[in-house]
């Protein structure tokens, strides 16, 4: 009932935004206008009347339901405390970090050496933080927004990049589905500033990626991490011998 709620709240928003009135909806649904402004006020509405009302507005039940969900979604940052409490426990971030990769509750019990009484641990641990909501039988619901971002410079972040650089950069690059690429160069600023809007449409393209591959088996993905770097740098041996600018 509290989602059919909130699918009526959405779709009202939708309306408005499409300037869509009710008198249009009652012509197209065959109704009176006080009928159909009883259906909104009530929230007593079919999935037939649902998904007609939706086609006014060219989209489907389904793509509505996504809609009023991202707007449950709406932490964008973590306190510091909140990220502290996170890096302070292994199995804690463990847990967090892949309900974000969209994991549910038994594929992360089935990866890891996590049990059960310990993984509903760290799902209420989670829901005292307010990284998610907590529903029964261990199912939950990101409250995250699609725009979340760690603290900059925050306890996540320091604790990444530290293991950025004794793990991540520890290796050849030579295996299945590595890949590493250094070029070098003298670029103006207007080319730096061109590679950097290359680099966030590829980090999209990223998360486009992620997204897609959701549906896809847990056993047929690979924990994944792209990092891309650009810089003015030059290598200090050769930099102790230019002179003066």
């Amino acid at each position: 009932m509290a989602f059919t709620s909130e699918l009526i709240s959405t779709l009202k928003q939708e309306l408005r935004a499409s300037n869509i009135t009710y008198a249009r909806i009652a012509q197209a649904l065959g109704l009176s206008e006080s009928s159909i402004k009883r259906l909104f006020s009530e929230g007593d509405m079919s999935l037939s009347r649902f998904d007609a009302i939706c086609g006014l507005l060219g989209m489907d039940i389904s793509q509505l339901a996504q809609k009023a969900t991202e707007q449950r979604r709406h932490v964008l940052q973590l306190t510091e405390a909140q990220e502290k409490t996170l890096v302070g426990e292994d199995k804690l971030l463990l847990v967090a970090t892949h309900l974000l990769y969209g994991w549910n509750f038994e594929q992360v019990l089935a990866a890891y050496e996590i049990d059960r009484f310990e993984g509903q641990h760290y799902l209420t641990t989670l829901d005292r933080l307010g990284i998610i909501e907590l529903l029964p039988e261990n199912r939950f619901r990101m409250t995250l927004s699609p725009e979340f971002q760690w603290r900059k410079d925050g306890p996540i972040q320091q604790f990444f990049e530290r293991e950025l650089q004794s793990e991540y950069f520890n290796s050849s690059f030579t295996r299945d589905g590595e890949l590493r690429l250094v070029v070098n160069g003298w670029l103006s600023r207007h080319s730096l500033n061109a590679f950097h809007e290359n680099i966030f449409r590829l980090k999209k393209e990223f998360e486009i990626a992620k997204d897609n591959d959701r549906h896809v088996p847990v056993e047929d993905r690979k924990g994944t991490t792209l990092v891309i770097a650009i810089r003015p740098w030059t290598l200090e041996i050769f930099s102790r011998y230019a002179r003066p600018v």
